[in-house]
């Protein structure tokens, strides 16, 4: 098949989960024999920070050969920040706008790869596939997180245009009925992401002279809530001397992580919690890390808390947290809490002090994450695009 993945979106340098499921869709089905090609939408120029393997072509819409670059008009952009304080789906309109431009770009790309399928990474990528240029292709669109907080401040316009789908992914069977929540479809097909084989194995019951608790994702307040796991280590900080935190992830939100440094200061916790940025060398993170902690209010299906129990890492998150509390099975694999810094320092306690309960929940983690071995997920994606370019319902 040819086949085209979609995510008209920032990826220059860019570090996200969409960015990595991209990379190795792109990967796992050029080795299948298939033509691949893939598209962003980024006014920079440059490398992806995930690598896309060579033999696939990659198209920038706001920079394709042979066409006039594209330049998102600066005042949709005004208006966009203007309006997100008080309206997302008003925010997600404009943002929207900005992206229509790049219309034309689209349709010399699919002119000249002529692709069977597209697969659509982002609800605003398929607005524009299925309802911007109406393509005449099949459109699978996924859904990266959990529906009811993709679909809080959809715009109506948004949801009309994925029910023209040919089918509509999402990343696990729970998430199917929230989905129809939302739209009048019934096309759901659940496809989890992979969970790589890991190149190193941990091993959090060892003695070490520094143990590391890590948390792995965007620097966010409103997702990843980095700011809890400061303030339950801080009620641990002083028991546990010789216990680190590190908060590896991108810092594109610069306030909130201005304010993670303050409250690392304010409790005295700078010889203990670090902030550390990217890197490409998760290999080396897991083998020192005993615990992974993630405080996340929703995820989709998380991909560093899949790693890092895949490598063998206890984790410790919320139990009312989306996908999170379908990964770590309470008093198994790790510890779901409730809300609250209390809990989440409590549970961390319950591992801090004893190396045999994390090497034991640590073994168990990574048994569990075999059925989301990389052959069974693509192996379901591949029957799902060839059903979409014979056209079957």
């Amino acid at each position: 098949m040819n086949v085209l993945l979609a995510d008209f979106h920032k990826y220059v340098g860019y570090s996200g989960g969409i960015e990595n499921v991209l990379a190795r869709m792109a990967k796992a089905l050029q080795e299948r024999g298939h033509t691949v090609t893939a598209v962003f939408a980024d006014e920079k120029e440059g490398r992806p920070f995930f690598p896309i393997p060579e033999g696939v072509k990659v198209y920038n819409l706001y920079h394709v050969n042979g066409l006039a670059a594209v330049k998102p008009g600066m005042l949709h952009k005004i208006l966009r920040e203007a309006v997100r304080p008080f309206s997302r789906a008003a925010a997600r309109n404009q943002n929207y706008r900005i992206l229509a431009d790049a219309a034309p770009a689209l349709q010399e790309i699919l002119k000249r790869e002529r692709p069977d399928v597209v697969v659509s990474f982002r609800e605003p990528t398929g607005r524009l596939l299925l309802d911007g240029i109406s393509i005449k292709i099949p459109v699978i669109s996924m859904l990266h997180n959990d529906p009811d907080e993709i679909f809080a401040g959809a715009p109506a316009a948004e949801k009309k245009a994925l029910l023209k789908s040919a089918y509509i992914q999402v990343l696990l069977p729970s998430f199917i009925g929230k989905a129809k929540r939302h739209l009048e479809y019934d096309r759901f097909v659940a496809i989890p992401n992979t969970v790589e084989a890991p190149e190193v194995q941990a091993d959090p019951g060892q003695a070490r002279k520094i143990h590391r608790i890590v948390c792995v994702g965007r620097l966010t307040g409103r997702t990843k809530r980095q700011h809890l796991l400061i303030d339950a280590f801080s009620l641990l900080a002083e028991e546990f001397p010789d216990w680190q935190v590190e908060l590896w992830g991108a810092d594109y939100d610069k306030p909130y992580v201005a304010s993670l440094k303050a409250r690392i200061k304010k409790a005295r916790l700078e010889k203990q919690v670090r902030i550390c940025g990217t890197t490409k060398n998760m290999e080396k993170v897991w083998e020192m890390t005993d615990i992974f902690a993630f405080p996340s209010h929703h995820e989709g299906f998380p991909l560093a808390l899949t790693e890092a129990m895949n490598c063998g890492i206890p984790a410790v998150g919320y139990r009312e947290c989306p996908a999170v509390n379908e990964l770590i099975e309470d008093g198994k694999n790790g510890f779901l809490c409730e809300e609250g810094v209390v809990p989440l320092a409590e549970a961390l306690r319950t591992l801090m002090k004893d190396g045999e309960l994390r090497r034991k929940m640590g073994m168990a983690g990574r048994l569990a994450m075999r059925a989301y071995r990389p052959d069974v997920v693509w192996n379901s994606w591949e029957m799902l695009l060839q059903k979409a370019v014979n056209g079957e319902k």
